[in-house]
């Protein structure tokens, strides 16, 4: 159980809180065109799972869960790869219908997992059950941060690596970058020595961003093929014997 969570909650925009991982960079910061906050960017999840919650209620008793467990699935990887495919130009209308759509996705996955996992259990240790449902939920999210917040730290680093090799003074493109990012500092009043410096570090920030924003799409795409990875999962769950509507768990 704690495996299928794993990839649930580790596709926020900003994974993992900035005070437990150093020099975290979050998507939403990397992105130029995002206006507001962080919660206004995260809300079409909520809204696509504010929609998808009562309708998946109303269908679990008509639709075999199982096959709405493997819609969500499918739901949350193209949601996933569709994330895959930002850039640092996209703006807030790029993430709202990924989002959207995943909110619907995982209303699809939660409800339906739900009612299979308590369907076989006796009503008076569904205290107990669901209990135990709910922290197998919580220690496989918990699993999934740290695993994607440390996968997404080493994949930075390791495209800065990459990218930071290609800045060197034989490069043509990096030499105008510094000679820009020189001439424009010198043009605010900086001194020449000042200009310098800052011009270096200007050119290695641009190399970091790049390098997060990559390391993002890449991530977001591997968790995305994860999920498609479990849809086999879903042939070895039973039927649920319920029909009469969701079992609460939460």
């Amino acid at each position: 159980m704690s495996l299928l969570f794993v990839p649930l909650t580790t596709v926020s925009m900003d994974p993992i809180p900035r005070e437990r991982m150093g020099n975290a960079t979050s998507l939403f910061n990397l992105m130029r065109n995002m206006g507001g906050s962080i919660g206004i960017a995260m809300a079409p999840r909520g809204l696509g799972s504010l929609i998808g919650m009562p309708l998946i209620g109303l269908l679990i008793g008509h639709i075999d869960a199982r096959k709405m467990v493997a819609v969500g699935l499918v739901a949350g990887a193209v949601t996933l790869i569709w994330l895959g495919q930002l850039n640092l130009n996209a703006g807030y209308w790029d993430i709202f219908w990924p989002q959207f759509f995943q909110g619907l996705g995982l209303s699809a996955l939660f409800v339906p997992l739900t009612t299979i996992s308590m369907d076989p259990i006796p009503r008076e240790r569904m205290g107990n059950a669901t209990s135990l449902f709910n922290l197998m939920r919580n220690l496989g999210g918990s699993v999934g941060i740290a695993v994607t917040g440390t996968l997404l730290s080493r994949k930075q680093q390791a495209y800065i690596n990459v990218f930071g090799a290609q800045v060197d003074p034989y490069s043509g493109a990096a030499q105008r970058a510094f000679e820009a990012a020189r001439q424009g500092f010198m043009a605010a009043g900086a001194d020449v020595a000042t200009a310098t410096e800052r011009a270096y570090a200007a050119l290695f920030g641009t190399v970091q961003q790049q390098a997060a924003m990559v390391a993002f799409v890449s991530l977001f795409r591997l968790l995305g093929f994860i999920f498609l990875l479990l849809l086999p999962l879903v042939l070895l769950m039973r039927r649920p014997r319920t029909r009469g509507g969701p079992m609460g768990a939460h």
